[in-house]
Order: C-alpha cells, then sequence, then structure tokens
C-alpha cells in the first residue's frame, strides 16, 4: 500500500519503464477528487491530480492538499499531485 502523494516524476519514470500511460485530470473542488480517485483505483491506475493557481485559490491549498493525502491514505494506487500552469515560486514551494 502506498499510502502517501508521491513524485511525478518517480510515477512518470515507472509507467515509462513499464510502457504505460498515466492519466492526468483536472480537480476543483472534494467531488471532482471523489470521482477521480474511485474510478482510477477501481482500475488499478496511477493518477494525476493537476490544479491550476485558481483551483488552489478557490479550493485552497490546505484543503486540497488534505483531501488528497487522504485519498492517497484510503487507496492503495500512486496519487500524484501536480502544479498546473503554476508560475509563482512561493505557491510551487509551498
Amino acid at each position: 500500500m502506498i499510502n502517501t502523494i508521491i513524485n511525478t516524476k518517480e510515477m512518470l519514470h515507472k509507467a515509462q519503464a513499464g510502457k504505460y500511460a498515466v492519466p492526468a485530470f483536472n480537480i476543483h473542488n472534494l467531488e471532482t477528487i471523489q470521482v477521480i480517485i474511485e474510478v482510477a483505483a477501481r482500475m488499478n491506475s496511477p493518477v494525476i491530480l493537476a490544479g491550476t493557481p485558481g483551483t488552489f485559490i478557490y479550493g485552497g491549498l490546505e484543503y486540497l492538499t488534505a483531501i488528497t493525502k487522504t485519498a492517497a491514505r484510503t487507496h492503495s494506487i500512486p496519487i500524484a499531485l501536480h502544479l498546473d500552469h503554476h508560475e509563482n515560486i512561493d505557491d510551487i514551494r509551498k
């Protein structure tokens, strides 16, 4: 069981070596994260959750991170959180 958010680089290296694709989906809130994770878990697929700066402003960095960590603890699939279109270095460091 994985139980944590994993690094996207690690995830994609494994996919490349195993010759499979990893889907990435834009997230917006609790409900979109839930449905993405539930389907990925049912398919036993790793998944990348991607959030834009606007997503993290709207949903809150702490809330979206906590939801993603809970999903990772609940399901035994690789889950990565991707900062889609983030350019502000302070946001990236957080």
